[in-house]
């Protein structure tokens, strides 16, 4: 069976992108296992993924997107994802549906812009971890956002991430695993960050994990406009006046797809 995908990418988020119509008219039988099953195969294409998104565009004006990791687990809320699929969606603007929220989105150049909505209510509760101090965030996947202090900006580099989520992760707190990010805030209105996404490990970028530091930083008192730098790209973290939070960044689709074959 020949499957149809296409490779995205995120700011250095990368995807394989896989449309409902495109494999069932292939006749591919579109359920939650064997779509599951088949991200592991998928992911290791070269380039390599960070995981496979499945559109569901039966309905182009309301369409939903699930995001399975490369180990076969579920992603959750992926907005690095949603921008990439409003490209292969096409048009300049319109709804995505994903982990149980709406998310509008509309073009501008070569950057993708996400509204999602009114967060105020979103939790962000102290955190401590081997003598680190940080925050959860409960900004739909589960976040645990740590800050280096000022002083140690040179750290975050070298900083042995995938040890420390490991040790973040054992914790009675996070039953359901947890994306740990370590950060810096290198300007008042710039963070630097390095996340490890649970199922996948360190990632180039993570556009939750962006908005869960954006929000820890504004509890600190931070500007409404925030630039996060990560190692795959920039995402511009903004409020408005209603308390609506805007994310922007750039994403990339291969246009031309390529084929699975899938027996």
């Amino acid at each position: 069976m020949e499957l149809p995908f296409r490779h995205g990418d995120g700011c250095g988020n990368r995807f394989v992108v896989a449309l409902r119509s495109e494999w069932e008219a292939a006749g591919f039988a579109w359920t939650v296992e064997t779509c599951s099953a088949a991200a592991g195969s998928l992911c290791r294409v070269p380039p390599p993924s960070d995981g496979l998104l499945l559109v569901d565009d039966g309905d182009r004006s309301n369409p939903s997107v699930r995001i399975v990791n490369r180990d076969g687990s579920d992603g959750g809320a992926c907005l690095n994802g949603l921008r990439v699929v409003a490209l292969a969606l096409g048009g300049d603007h319109g709804v995505l549906r994903m982990a149980g929220h709406e998310v509008a989105w509309r073009r501008s150049g070569e950057e993708v812009e996400l509204s999602l909505g009114d967060l105020d209510g979103v939790p962000v509760e102290p955190l401590g971890c081997h003598g680190f101090r940080g925050f959860a965030v409960g900004f739909w996947n589960p976040h645990a956002v740590f800050f280096l202090h000022e002083e140690d900006g040179d750290r975050l580099d070298g900083f042995r991430l995938a040890d420390f989520a490991g040790a973040v992760r054992r914790s009675r707190r996070f039953p359901d695993g947890v994306n740990v990010t370590v950060a810096h805030r290198s300007a008042p209105g710039v963070v630097r960050m390095r996340v490890d996404e649970r199922g996948v490990g360190e990632t180039a970028a993570c556009g939750s994990a962006a908005v869960a530091a954006a929000l820890a930083r504004w509890c600190e008192g931070a500007p409404e406009r925030l630039r996060m730098d990560l190692r795959g790209g920039v995402l511009t973290l903004s409020r408005d006046p209603r308390g609506g939070v805007r994310l922007r960044a750039a994403a990339h689709l291969d246009r031309t797809p390529q084929v699975w074959m899938q027996e």
